[in-house]
């Protein structure tokens, strides 16, 4: 499904990116944990040309980008952004219109689907999400959890192969993550790919099918769950992961 072959990106002389190389299989939950600043983000935006890399190639579904010697135009990006859909930690709703509208735009508008199925799509996605009685209200009229999820559903309704979290919990209040969690949780074990960077450890426990511990750029520790929590090989993961049990 998603193949990434030595990436590496800088910004200025600050390299970012060290050559990551990873596979994740078609429905398959891949989490991404690590330290703040160390290229979990820009790995990501990568993923879906938010940032474009300065070499390394990135293989998603049927396409192969290799950023050495290739231009990387409007129309590249729009294509291959049809392979994934993006959550991202703010909910980047449209105020002016209602939950089902936000989640109709992009079908309609970049897709050019024909307004009442896309309206149908958003009505059962938003259902999906735990907000079918919620599909008129505004983003001000919604709490940041049901925001997320309505973000969550925007980015389904696009019917992507993959979905990309940006650690899609960090801007909620505590006793509001769980209700997001739960959906994730829910599209993991129906066997939607997803790749999310989160902190949220218990997630990763729980619905990761493999985690990968990133630090400093590189990739330090990559296995199951239970491989990098209980069976931890390096001692820079032992160190970040007792960290957070403090």
């Amino acid at each position: 499904m998603i193949r990434i072959d030595h990436l590496y990106k800088r910004f200025d002389e600050h390299e970012v990116l060290k050559g990551i190389s990873l596979n994740i299989d078609k429905g398959t939950t891949a989490v991404i944990i690590g330290p703040s600043g160390s290229g979990k983000t820009t790995f990501l935006r990568c993923l879906n040309l938010l940032e474009i890399p300065d070499s390394g190639t990135i293989e998603l579904g049927e396409d192969k980008l290799t950023f050495e010697d290739q231009k990387i135009t409007e129309k590249i990006k729009t294509r291959f952004r049809k392979h994934s859909g993006m959550v991202f930690q703010s909910y980047h709703l449209f105020p002016h219109k209602t939950a089902l509208e936000n989640v109709m735009e992009g079908p309609v508008i970049v897709q050019g689907k024909p307004k009442e199925e896309a309206r149908e799509t958003g009505i059962k996605l938003l259902g999906k999400v735990g907000l079918g009685a919620h599909a008129h209200k505004y983003p001000h009229q919604l709490s940041g959890g049901q925001q997320q999820r309505v973000g969550i559903a925007r980015a389904m309704a696009m019917g992507p192969e993959v979905l990309l979290f940006d650690e899609p919990t960090s801007a909620l209040d505590p006793e509001l993550v769980g209700d997001v969690l739960k959906v994730m949780k829910d599209l993991s074990e129906e066997g939607m790919t997803m790749v999310v960077v989160t902190h949220e450890m218990s997630f990763a426990r729980d619905a990761a099918d493999e985690v990968i511990f990133i630090d400093n750029g590189s990739i330090i520790e990559h296995g199951t769950p239970k491989e990098v929590f209980e069976h931890t090989k390096h001692e820079r993961t032992k160190q970040f992961l007792n960290r957070l049990e403090k």
